[in-house]
This record gives C-alpha cells, structure tokens and sequence, in this order.
C-alpha cells in the first residue's frame, strides 16, 4: 500500500484527479474501466474531472465508467448514487464515456438487478476502483463483519453509515435509506489498481486501523493490504492517530 499524504481536502482531491487522469493516459486510447465511488470523499475531485474534461486536458471518450453500489430507492431520490453521478458529472461534461454501467436500487428484483451487474463487471474487469473509507472503515456498504470473500450483494447499513449519510445529504431518520446494492469485498480486489482517499479529523481513526490494525473482517478496509497495487491518499487530520 503506497500511503500519500497531503495536507488538506483541496490537495487530496487533486491527487485522486490525478490517479484518474494517469489510468487513462497509461491505456494509451485504449479502453479503460474505472470503477468509482460517490460522496463527500470525492466532491472535489469530481469537480476537477468536469473542469479537465471540458478544456480538453482529458478525454474519456475510450472510458468505461461504473459504481461501487446504490442505495435501495427511487432513482430520483436526492440521496442516490445515479442523482449524484448525473448532477455532479455526467450532466456537466462536454464529452461522454464509452459507457456508464449504474446498479439499480428501485427495481422490484433484486436477484436479477444482481445477476444483470455481475455481467456487467464481468464484461468490463476494472483498471482503476476507487473507494471511499467509513468511519468504521467499511469499504462501499460492505460493514465491519462482511465476509472478505462477499460479492455484490444487498447489504444493510451500519447505524455509523446511516448518520452519516443523513449528515451529507441533510436527511432525518425517517428519510434516510437503510441499504444498498454493493460490490463485495472480493469484487473489490479484482480491480488492477485500487485508490482510497479519507480526509479530516472523523475518519482518523479509521484510518489508522486501516493502516496499522490487525487484518481484519471488522475493519473491511483492512483487506486492502493483500492487494499488491493500493493507493491510500490522508490528509493531515486524517493522518493524525498513526503511531508512525
């Protein structure tokens, strides 16, 4: 694991940017998948892909993009990873990618929306999967307890997960979703190459199990340590529980 730190949230997004960027220059105007995640942990960097994208400093026309998971509801719903995707992405570009691959959290069957993604992954092995990291390091919805050996499954969220997602997207309980489709821990080290990102104070102590904890199934973000190509960018107050 290849740990960078940085000193605060608007250097950590430029470097996420940057790992972005690389994947897709180093294929050469070949096909390139990228796997990536939403959130808080990612609101610069997107801005930073609208801006490369649209004066030309990127293209992303040989570009596969897919997601990490979707929260069981409407598409509509403010909270959704297809609405963020589209609001903070898709809708502000000047050049599509190849293709877009979401998972659907308001089908009827759930099995079938599964076994349809799976194809998907399967169609397209990833380059780059990006990750955000939970305050009790999960890793997507896969909680503290999650097999390492889990693929896309319907997961239940952590009431840790569910407060903060009511804190981002300014929800009360009764409006906040309790699950979501997510790719498995194992889908997860499929990837070539994996880049994680946590900023500020709450995620440090995750970071440090993350980075200094036992391997462990009840810090899923552990797991990432076996895999031989992991980007890990901290920012100052995310890094400050690490003993070295």
């Amino acid at each position: 694991m290849e740990i960078i730190k940085v000193k605060d949230y608007a250097e950590l997004s430029k470097e996420a940017a940057k790992i972005f960027e690389r994947t897709i220059a180093k294929q050469q105007n070949k096909e390139v998948v990228i796997n990536t995640t939403t959130g808080a942990s990612y609101d610069g960097m997107f801005k930073l892909l609208v801006d490369y994208i649209n004066k030309g400093r990127m293209s992303i026309k040989n570009t596969i993009i897919t997601n990490l998971d979707e929260y069981i509801a409407k598409k509509t719903d403010k909270y959704t990873v297809y609405r963020y995707m589209y609001e903070n992405f898709y809708n502000l570009i000047n050049q599509s990618p190849k293709y877009i691959g979401l998972l659907d959290g308001s089908v009827s069957d759930i099995g079938e929306e599964i076994e349809r993604y799976n194809k998907v992954l399967q169609n397209y092995p990833r380059d780059l999967q990006i990750l955000g990291l939970g305050v009790n390091g999960h890793l997507g919805a896969n909680e503290p307890g999650t097999s390492f050996n889990s693929r896309l499954f319907l997961a239940n969220s952590d009431e840790s997960t569910i407060k903060s997602t009511m804190k981002y997207q300014k929800l009360n309980s009764s409006e906040a979703p309790t699950q979501m489709l997510t790719l498995g821990l194992a889908d997860i080290m499929d990837s070539n190459e994996i880049l994680l990102v946590a900023s500020g104070e709450r995620k440090a102590e995750a970071v440090q199990r993350t980075i200094e904890g036992p391997i462990s199934k009840m810090c899923p973000a552990t797991i990432l340590r076996n895999h031989p190509n992991v980007t890990f960018i901290i920012d100052e107050e995310a890094a400050k529980y690490l003993k070295s």
